[in-house]
């Protein structure tokens, strides 16, 4: 009886720790292929420009006993960003522009996913993004570049994006 006890408290044990999730991101979203073409003397830029492809972040789970147990989780992503060579002018500014779609345990139907749907600022203070429940796969994230002038000169820009996941 003892050792049906202690496995019972070892497998308990196991359950407790087997809550991870992970984000994981497909693509590298560049501004390369944009035109920034000026017409006439005095003339801008076009106040923003949005990036030519997107990138797909998947949330998922790390525990197969959290997925069986637990496939509903509530979780929600941060975002910040980490300036390699950035211009103080220049604003980056990220959204989800579709939900993705789930897992197995809602027969891949749209994820159940909220907010981020409009551009936010990216800075390097951690803030809320958006927000869900159990697995989420491919949600495609676009991002947007604006403040960028003639005036600051010719220079590459270089930053990185993180996305953090946390426990809801």
């Amino acid at each position: 009886m003892k050792v049906a006890w202690v496995l019972i408290f070892l497998f308990g044990g196991l359950l407790a720790n087997a809550q991870y999730m992970e984000v994981s991101v497909d693509g590298m979203v560049t501004f390369d292929g944009v035109d920034f073409i000026i017409n006439e003397a005095g003339e801008d830029y076009s106040p923003s420009v949005e990036s030519e492809s997107s990138v797909y972040v998947s949330i998922d789970f790390q525990s197969f006993w959290d997925a069986l147990f637990n496939p509903n989780r509530k979780w929600k992503i941060e975002v910040a960003k980490e300036d390699l060579t950035w211009n103080n002018h220049v604003k980056l500014e990220i959204k989800r522009t579709e939900d993705g779609y789930g897992d197995w345990s809602n027969n891949k139907r749209k994820t159940r996913i909220k907010g981020g749907d409009n551009y936010q600022v990216v800075d390097r203070v951690s803030r809320d993004f958006f927000s869900g429940k159990g697995s989420a796969y491919f949600v495609p994230l676009q991002l947007k570049l604006s403040g960028i002038s003639v005036t600051q000169g010719a220079q590459d820009f270089e930053t990185n994006v993180i996305l953090t996941i946390y426990d809801d």
